[in-house]
């Protein structure tokens, strides 16, 4: 029982370090060629998980090895643009001023019902509304809006907004997080007397968020 357990978190772990190395986005956005290595990958490492007479260097290797292949075909698609397009496709047009491309929708096999329910879930009533529409390499639609269904910006109202930046974690359930500290270019010190001038400490606060603009929000935790 100890034997196939050992395996089997191995495994897990050699998969892990595989996705890790490479790259850090969702299964949804990778591109063709690492999807496929993605598939091979897990279905190398079920073969010696399910299977006690395969020896487990058998399944590490080919994973070692796709992970190589990977970082080549990852480096030569920087390199080049047209090897970069032959793995991963390019993007294409299907929404050109409010209206569908039929030719480029038959050519990538999509249906108007694909596009509608896409459509409606980033907000879009209509067609006529999207000045272009996209299909990424990653299979997501990106549109961009006629001017008239546009966002209104604080640009266009000639507003000046209180800036913003990145809120980073401070302070987790009660406690510093010190890489957060070390972005912001902030002492323990500091945050515990920010808080102290809000009526907390450290240990009451459930949740503290802090920006490099000062912008701060505090959560405590639930009286008991």
């Amino acid at each position: 029982m100890s034997v196939p357990l050992l395996r089997t978190v191995i495994l897990y772990f050699a998969v892990v370090a595989a996705v890790r190395v490479m790259g850090k986005r969702q299964i949804g956005e990778l591109d063709p060629s690492e999807l496929v290595i993605t598939i091979l990958i897990s279905d190398l490492a079920a073969i010696p998980m399910q299977d006690l007479g395969i020896p487990l260097f058998a399944g590490l290797v080919p994973i070692a090895a796709l992970i190589i292949l990977e970082i080549f075909m990852s480096y030569f698609a920087m390199k080049s643009r047209r090897f970069r397009r032959l793995i991963n496709g390019q993007p294409a047009i299907i929404i050109k001023k409010g209206e569908l491309d039929i030719q480029k929708m038959r050519q990538m096999r999509l249906t108007t019902d694909e596009i509608i329910e896409t459509l409606r879930k980033q907000g879009v009533a209509s067609v006529s509304d999207v000045k272009y529409g996209v299909i990424e390499p990653d299979g997501t639609l990106s549109i961009v809006l006629k001017q008239p269904q546009q966002p209104v910006t604080a640009e266009m109202l000639n507003l000046t907004p209180k800036d913003q930046g990145l809120p980073v974690v401070v302070v987790s359930d009660g406690k510093l997080v010190q890489r957060s500290l070390q972005l912001l270019h902030k002492e323990a010190k500091e945050v515990e007397n920010q808080l102290k001038n809000q009526g907390y400490t450290v240990a009451d606060v459930f949740l503290m968020t802090l920006d490099d603009c000062g912008n701060v929000f505090i959560q405590p935790k639930e009286a008991n």
